[in-house]
């Protein structure tokens, strides 16, 4: 349960997502999940049904321009065969002066994301254990 509240306290003050109490009441976070066989997510996390989030790790601004795009598609993808309402994609970096503009600048030129595909940069302080 520690997880949970975790969970939604990161999800609330962290992302800034306004979820109602009852999304809470189911949550399912999985660690160390393999994308399309070659994209590691630190976790996995699907809250309610209806919002998942992606958490990867990421310091190689490299990493982000040749995987950035593909983490969004495989998110979108994911989100819709799901039936989820949003997918929130947080990248987690203790570089965020070089990491955070990169990210910012490929997202907004990305074609796969949509009005319901969000974007967070975070250091890793700003993550539950």
């Amino acid at each position: 349960m520690i997880e949970n509240e975790n969970v939604k306290a990161f999800v609330r003050q962290t992302l800034g997502c306004m979820c109602p109490d009852e999304v809470f009441e189911y949550i399912d976070c999985q660690h160390n999940v393999k994308l399309n066989g070659d994209l590691l997510l630190n976790s996995k996390i699907n809250v309610g049904n209806r919002l998942l989030i992606y958490v990867i790790e990421v310091n190689d601004a490299d990493f982000i321009k040749n995987n950035l795009s593909k983490l969004i598609s495989l998110g979108k993808n994911e989100r819709d065969s799901k039936r989820f309402n949003r997918l929130r994609l947080v990248i987690v970096t203790d570089k965020m002066s070089e990491i955070k503009l990169v990210v910012q600048r490929i997202f907004e030129e990305s074609e796969h994301k949509d009005e319901r595909v969000h974007l967070h940069v975070v250091s890793r302080n700003e993550i539950p254990e």
